[in-house]
């Protein structure tokens, strides 16, 4: 039995939304989750500075796909309150780790939509947004590593100090000369210190 060819996904042929000015895309976004504006409205607006060949219909897919990024974006936002929920008590390091992976999931899926030819698009201000969510969370990320790093160099230098200390004073109890107890003291902590 032949196996049939799986189909060839449809290629995308940009709207005139996403032929227009970025300037202009964004005002539409802008207008739309910002404001609250509705099809009729926005088309109204494209008039007056020019933009009227856009229609309504184009206006109307665009919105719903607005409308569902929207969507997916608040569904993930219930996710992360669950998941944070469901961590309690979780270490800085495990809940910075859980948002990148959100984080990560979420640029995959907007990856994966455009190369469905869905045409997922961000608007300057959510591009930069995005940008910005990364970088932070990356900083944060190595933040919390320094953090973790410092203190676990500090608490190897404390239980150093702890073994040479107790080194020292068995040495001394057990009567071994000054010098024996400052080579063991030296031994213990790697130098003078």
């Amino acid at each position: 039995m032949a196996r049939r060819a799986r189909p060839k996904p449809q290629k995308h042929t940009p709207s005139t939304i996403d032929r227009a000015d970025p300037e202009v895309r964004a005002l539409i976004n802008e207008l739309r989750i910002e404001k609250g504006w509705t099809i009729d409205e926005i088309k109204a607006q494209l008039e007056k500075i020019g933009q009227g060949h856009i229609s309504r219909s184009a206006l109307g897919r665009h919105v719903r796909t607005l409308a569902d990024i929207s969507s997916e974006m608040r569904e993930t936002q219930i996710y992360a309150e669950a998941l944070a929920k469901q961590a309690g008590n979780a270490s800085q390091s495990e809940l910075l780790d859980l948002n990148g992976q959100l984080l990560h999931a979420n640029m995959f899926r907007l990856i994966l939509a455009e190369k469905d030819g869905e045409g997922i698009q961000l608007s300057p201000k959510e591009a930069k947004e995005f940008s910005e969510a990364l970088r932070n969370l990356a900083l944060a990320r190595k933040t919390d590593l320094d953090v973790v790093e410092k203190a676990e160099r500090r608490a190897a230098e404390k239980a150093t100090k702890q073994a040479a200390e107790k080194a020292t004073t068995a040495a001394r109890a057990k009567g071994l000369s000054k010098d024996t107890v400052e080579a063991i003291r030296h031994a213990v902590l790697g130098s003078d210190a």
